[in-house]
């Protein structure tokens, strides 16, 4: 198996090497998305929606081990046109790993140098147990929404799929941008003999952010 990278190891402040670009860090540098979210519940109908949602690099500060880290917002646009906080993260990278925490949670979103089938335990830095992350593409073209990107990072989180259940996680990473495609989608299907491997779903949620806009506010 090429590319493994597990446990811990000294981490420094990043010199330039392959991938970095793909984790851009920059205050006042943001993504904005559109969101197309379906969500299912027993015995209802299925509820969709689809929204903005804008994520923005508001500040950085320097912690006890010499990291730089990085603050951001995240917002959601709102009827009236405003743009309402929503949640707050963080992000870093070090030598080896880019890393980001939302709700509590920090994960290894990246290890460099990025390679195709590297293989790395995300939840290095959690106690959650062990979770491989995989990169499936490297430095691909792709469209993404309307948007075409030269250079991109395609990384599997997860893909199970059985009779009673899919869970995927999928994100993509556009050089000098970022995130630009984020896949979630957790579903239960029947499990009862009048409808086993039908397909039906239970219960669950789709997912996906697409990138709309990405800039730098001045």
């Amino acid at each position: 198996m090429a590319g493994v990278a597990w446990g811990c190891q000294s981490d420094t402040q990043p010199a330039p090497a392959i991938g970095y670009e793909y984790f851009p860090l920059e205050v006042g540098q943001y993504v904005q998305y559109q969101v197309e979210e379906t969500r299912y519940a027993l015995a209802q109908p299925a509820t969709s929606r689809t929204y903005q949602r804008r994520e923005t690099i508001t500040d950085s500060y320097t912690d006890g081990t010499g990291e730089t880290i990085y603050r951001i917002e995240r917002a959601v646009l709102q009827a009236n046109g405003e743009w309402k906080a929503d949640s707050l993260m963080t992000a870093w990278r070090t030598t080896e790993r880019a890393l980001r925490t939302e709700n509590g949670v920090t994960e290894v979103k990246l290890f460099f140098p990025l390679t195709e089938r590297q293989r790395w335990n995300g939840n290095l830095y959690t106690n959650q147990g062990e979770k491989v992350f995989e990169v499936a593409k490297v430095g691909r073209p792709l469209t993404v929404g309307t948007q075409p990107f030269e250079h991109t990072v395609t990384v599997v989180q997860q893909n199970d799929s059985t009779l009673v259940a899919l869970r995927r996680l999928r994100e993509v990473y556009a050089k000098n941008v970022g995130l630009v495609q984020r896949e979630r989608v957790f579903l239960q299907y029947c499990s009862t003999p009048d409808c086993a491997g039908q397909g039906k779903i239970d219960y669950g949620i789709k997912q996906i952010s697409t990138v709309s806009a990405y800039g730098k506010l001045q």
